[in-house]
């Protein structure tokens, strides 16, 4: 296990990163990828520890090829805390968990959380230091957003950055397609089109 785990952190330090902030993070699908190519015989297995209507706790645990369990990572979400919690809270601490069990494991990728976590602590931070008063876009964040906007400009729409995520603003009947065609989900309790926002999204 020892080399393959060596191989692995080293091919990890070697994929593109997400940066946050100016800290660089290996999302969780990267390191499942790799986990996966040096350690085919192991096992990654996700339990529902808590699932009711105020929150979800999950449990992640790695196996190796005899059943034997390695790491484990946990992780809780709040339900309805942000438009990604709103629909796809079990989802999104599944990947968390198992964004900290391989962390656990060995496969860091130089911080422990996975971008899940890292966009809600974000979108939370926020929330607390600017109590929703936006705050100046970067260059780099302005030139995105006039991205989507020119994309949506033919259905007469155009988007919002809230708290990290990117909302379709205007009249979004008839232009479903479109609007999925970009990436955009649809949130039926707040009536509204939304995506996470990252700074290297096109």
């Amino acid at each position: 296990m020892s080399n393959n785990l060596i191989k692995a952190m080293e091919e990890l330090k070697n994929i593109e990163k997400v940066n946050i902030k100016g800290k660089e993070y290996a999302t969780v699908a990267s390191r499942v990828g790799i986990f996966r190519k040096f350690f085919p015989a192991y096992s990654i297995i996700t339990e529902i520890i808590n699932d009711d209507e105020q929150r979800v706790v999950i449990k992640a645990s790695i196996l190796d090829e005899n059943n034997r369990l390695i790491s484990t990572g946990y992780a809780e979400e709040i339900r309805g805390q942000g438009l990604i919690n709103t629909t796809s809270a079990i989802e999104n601490a599944e990947t968390s968990a198992i964004g900290r069990a391989l962390a656990a494991f060995g496969l860091i990728g130089g911080e422990y959380a996975s971008s899940f976590e890292v966009e809600n602590a974000i979108a939370k931070q926020n929330n607390i230091q600017s109590s929703n008063t936006s705050k100046p876009a970067s260059t780099d964040i302005k030139a995105i957003i006039q991205q989507e906007n020119d994309k949506l400009k033919e259905a007469n729409l155009s988007v919002l950055l809230q708290d990290n995520i990117l909302i379709v603003q205007g009249k979004s009947f008839g232009h479903q397609n479109l609007i999925k065609k970009l990436g955009y989900k649809w949130n039926p309790s707040k009536k509204v089109w939304y995506k996470p926002f990252l700074k290297q999204a096109s």
